[in-house]
């Protein structure tokens, strides 16, 4: 789309003559009470001319454009003055007429949208459709303009870079929904991973590998989804089947083992707290106990193998840590650093400036992981020194707690995966918070290519239809 040149405080964008013929009556006319008024221009544009981009991915019509300015955004909303409060009160009342024409053949449309030229960089296109519950479009309106401001004045904040990291097909077009409590920027890759993995997740089990998606950067709609298939080779035998993600088979072992360690503690140990009895179980009970052990230490073990698991997926392919000791240096690549750095150090000194994620010492689940780490050692490397207190523990209430821990720790990297390093998000498990995929993206040419070659067309045929 061409942005237009605004010579007003806000322009409306209309391809109907009686549109214009009614803002000029019903809003700019009541609008000059106040002194200085809010200008408005109104222009008819064809509906040629009307922005219809990026319809493969997400529908954005709306019955009118507004287009607001520098100036108004710096004379009218830092601060709010009395005439943006008086325009919002006319303007409430100018879209009755308009909020009655959303509905057209069963196809619901936005009364309006909202655009701003941020910084000679960004056209920010603001959706208002769909509104959410217990909201009007006047607050929403408000919003925006306030959201506008903030980028404005603020030369770092974190929206700004989110709408600068966010990807754009053309013009650096952004688009933002509001949510009830702000706006959020939408990224068409993002969303369009969204609708893909809603499909392909109907019939698979949550535990397998994400996809990898290929979009044709110039019609989303046009995409390849390739599965992370391994054929497994075993006493003459063969066997395809997706690969699982480790992450999400190690934790599941955890959950299972730890539902029925659950049950057994629910059934022989709480009756112990209100009856106190049970100290001397019999043979038969004790053989219960020892059950309950072999069940809890996979629980243990798991859980930490996850995470272990988890930590490794998240140091990129040829990322590398240098250390330095008297004057010597040591380049770890990924490699050497899964083998030689243990798991706590691994959160602290590789995967936050990674992820770009704080302390996670001063977190509250590393106390708890620091207690599921020594507990996994313990088990692994037995002591028989401190083997009955190790049992001890493994009895206490509270093991519970530390193993259920390991999906928290999975869901606070998760939300800094989606922020800072969506690209990890294809190796991300299901069902923790962040199920989404970003894809990748071809040229037509490309993607043409490869289409008549995943479907055996002749690739010789000049007058191939595209």
């Amino acid at each position: 789309m061409k942005y237009p040149t605004i010579e007003s405080d806000l322009l409306i964008h209309t391809d109907r003559k009686e549109f214009k013929l009614y803002t000029d009556k019903v809003l700019i006319e009541n609008l000059k009470i106040i002194k200085p008024p809010i200008e408005i221009s109104v222009n008819v544009v064809s509906s040629d001319e009307t922005d219809i981009e990026d319809r493969d991915w997400i529908y954005n019509s709306s019955l009118f454009d507004l287009y607001a300015s520098t100036p108004f955004i710096e004379n009218h909303v830092v601060p709010v003055s009395e005439s943006l409060t008086d325009f919002l009160s006319k303007f409430d009342s100018f879209l009755e007429i308009f909020k009655s024409m959303t509905q057209i053949e069963g196809v619901e449309l936005a009364p309006f949208s909202l655009y701003f030229e941020l910084e000679s960089a960004y056209i920010l296109k603001f959706l208002f459709h769909p509104i959410p519950k217990e909201t009007d479009y006047v607050t929403m309106l408000k919003s925006a303009f306030e959201t506008i401001a903030h980028l404005h004045l603020e030369k770092e904040s974190e929206l700004k870079t989110t709408i600068e990291n966010s990807y754009s097909r053309r013009n650096n077009k952004k688009y933002l929904t509001f949510l009830g409590d702000g706006w959020k920027v939408l990224n068409p890759l993002l969303e369009v991973g969204k609708e893909i993995t809603q499909t392909y997740r109907k019939d698979r089990d949550w535990r397998v590998k994400k996809p990898h998606i290929m979009l044709n950067q110039d019609n989303f709609i046009r995409r390849f989804i390739f599965d992370s298939n391994w054929v497994l080779v075993f006493d003459h035998l063969e066997t395809m089947l997706i690969q699982p993600n480790d992450v999400a088979l190690y934790s599941n072992i955890a959950d299972r083992c730890l539902n029925q360690a659950m049950e057994f503690y629910g059934k022989v140990i709480l009756p112990r707290h209100k009856q106190w009895h049970g100290s001397f179980p019999s043979l038969e009970k004790q053989k219960e106990y020892y059950d309950y052990f072999e069940i809890i230490i996979q629980a243990v073990i798991f859980a930490y193998t996850a995470l272990e698991a988890f930590a490794n997926i998240c140091i990129p392919a040829g990322w590398e840590y240098q250390t330095e000791t008297n004057g010597v240096k040591t380049i770890y690549s990924k490699e050497a650093i899964e083998r030689k750095f243990q798991l706590r150090e691994k959160f602290k000194k590789i995967i936050r400036p990674i992820l770009n994620t704080p302390d996670p010492s001063l977190e509250n689940w590393w106390m708890s992981f620091t207690e599921l780490e020594n507990l996994r050692n313990e088990i692994i490397h037995t002591k028989q020194s401190k083997s009955e207190e190790r049992y001890a523990k493994l009895l206490s209430k509270s093991v519970f707690d530390v193993v259920k821990n390991h999906k928290k720790i999975i869901q606070f990297y998760g939300e800094h995966i989606s922020r800072y390093k969506t690209e990890l998000l294809e190796e991300y498990p299901y069902e923790f918070g962040f199920d989404d995929v970003i894809p990748g993206l071809m040229t037509n040419k490309n993607y043409w290519k490869s289409y008549k070659s995943i479907h055996n067309i002749n690739l010789d045929k000049s007058n191939e239809e595209e």
